[in-house]
């Protein structure tokens, strides 16, 4: 397979997800079978979420960050302001308006149910980072957006096998500074690059890989306060979230080689409101079905949760791996700003050929 299939499928699949889950987003389980069939949501809505348009934004910042040498996350953070833009009418600081090929699309600058979240980070002043929290919000609009930080290596991100995994932290931690508000982020990021490679390992290699090197990346030491023994000491908040972090992904693979019913495997993962349970459930997903894009898709949006994000999620992961001809022609052939989707995934992949 190319690479850039892969390229192009991580993106077009992943709003192929998102849409396929916005006009069930907030229903029930039970009521979407009784609406679409016991096979679960099958049928594409007609419009992608803000989590396509985010995901958009993150590539273009990147891609404009590549053009003025700006770093990580500075240019995506101008992206992500741009979209606020389109999002309130009005402009926030953004710079690169007069460039933008998103800004410029009209059908962008309509309102899809943006996160709160992001829209107040965004309207603060204020990037957050992670040494430089500005609130502790752990909700899955981090992780939803963050694939393209696993296609591109910013200029100014140092060299090694941790440098997407630290973009796609950076590039979530501008609106959530939880730390399980990036992290899913860094892992979504870390398995699309991985996947990239195509070193003959499985699905099923690189979700465990990816999730040992978020472990050693962001588990934080365990200081002792003063005067306790270090075996006495208190696990921060943040080493506890990654315990819990490592112990819902671990689950999450096991269960996809169970017969455990695809409901109830992803009702113990959560709904996929927050960063963690949403990767968590794309991931079951797609280790689940993982050579069958339809089935993997309609798992992942057809449960008692954030249908749009989980989609999308496993919609970035697939994608990468099947490529874009794993698609189902169908739901490609109305997916909704195809074109523009396509093109920012095949300038993604230009510039990566750029040394």
């Amino acid at each position: 397979m190319k690479i850039l299939d892969r390229y192009r499928g991580c993106l077009l699949a992943g709003g192929v997800g998102d849409q396929l889950g916005n006009d069930v987003e907030f229903m029930r389980r039970e009521e979407m079978l009784e609406m679409y069939g016991e096979r679960g949501v099958r049928i594409m809505s007609q419009f992608i979420t803000d989590d396509t348009q985010m995901t958009l934004f993150t590539a273009e910042g990147m891609l404009m960050g590549r053009k003025h040498h700006m770093p990580m996350p500075a240019c995506v953070y101008q992206s992500y302001l741009d979209w606020y833009a389109t999002q309130m009418n009005a402009l926030k600081g953004g710079v690169f308006n007069k460039e933008s090929v998103l800004f410029r699309e009209e059908r962008l600058h309509r309102r899809r149910a943006p996160g709160n979240t992001c829209l107040t980070a965004l309207g603060s002043g204020d990037m957050g980072t992670m040494d430089e929290p500005i609130n502790h919000s752990k909700g899955c609009g981090g992780v939803m957006r963050t694939a393209p930080c696993g296609l591109l290596k910013m200029i100014d991100t140092p060299d090694g096998e941790d440098a997407y995994a630290i973009q796609g932290a950076m590039a979530a931690a501008i609106t959530h500074t939880h730390i399980m508000g990036y992290v899913p982020a860094a892992m979504l990021s870390d398995m699309v690059h991985m996947i990239l490679l195509e070193d003959g390992r499985t699905l099923k290699e690189i979700t465990l890989d990816s999730l040992a090197r978020m472990m050693r990346l962001f588990s934080p030491e365990i200081v002792p306060a003063e005067g306790c023994e270090a075996d006495d000491a208190p696990a921060s908040g943040a080493f506890v979230s990654m315990l819990q972090f490592r112990e819902l992904m671990s689950r999450a693979v096991k269960l996809a080689e169970t017969d455990v019913p695809v409901d109830e495997a992803i009702m113990s993962l959560g709904e996929g409101w927050v960063g963690d349970e949403a990767l968590a459930i794309a991931v079951y997903c797609v280790l689940k079905y993982q050579d069958d894009m339809e089935a993997c898709l309609s798992a992942a949006v057809t449960h008692d949760g954030d249908s749009d994000s989980t989609g999308a999620i496993a919609g970035n992961i697939l994608g990468a791996w099947l490529g874009v001809e794993g698609i189902p022609a169908q739901w490609l052939a109305e997916l909704e700003m195809r074109g523009i989707i396509d093109d920012m995934a095949c300038r993604l992949f230009e510039a990566a050929q750029v040394r």
